[in-house]
């Protein structure tokens, strides 16, 4: 076998194995057992990811976002299969690709899934929407 003939063998050869590579890679990722749009879920949290009372996010709706000078937001995404409770900090593994929502942007909020205004209870299921990106409109 020549060299060059070689070469492109090699190069074949090579490239279905990082197209195959990538493929299980991005089948893995997708394949989590829970659909991405039903495994979100919504939580009233403060800027420390505290899950707070949904009166304060129903308040900072009314209040461009805050309450007292302090941010609020909706919190969506998967956690696990975890419940959390007021009090409780929703741990960082689920936060950073969690989207979070400003509670006064009634865009974001239906973009999001959630009523474009109104109370919404935390720990409830959210379908459609925009994903678990790390978009929906800020404070």
């Amino acid at each position: 076998m020549s060299t060059s003939r070689s070469n492109r063998v090699k190069a074949v050869f090579s490239t279905v194995s990082l197209t195959g590579a990538a493929m299980g890679w991005l089948t893995a990722c997708g394949t989590s057992g829970e659909d991405e749009n039903d495994a979100r879920e919504v939580y009233c949290v403060d800027e420390q990811d505290q899950v707070v009372d949904d009166d304060m996010c129903e308040e900072a709706e009314r209040n461009g976002g805050f309450v007292g000078g302090v941010p609020f937001f909706f919190l969506l995404g998967g956690f696990g299969g975890n419940r959390y409770s007021v009090g409780q900090t929703i741990p960082g593994q689920y936060t950073g690709a969690a989207t979070r929502v400003n509670p006064s942007d009634s865009s974001a909020r239906s973009r999001s899934g959630l009523p474009s205004s109104g109370r919404v209870a935390s720990g409830s299921r959210i379908s459609g929407g925009i994903g678990s990106g790390g978009g929906g409109g800020g404070s």
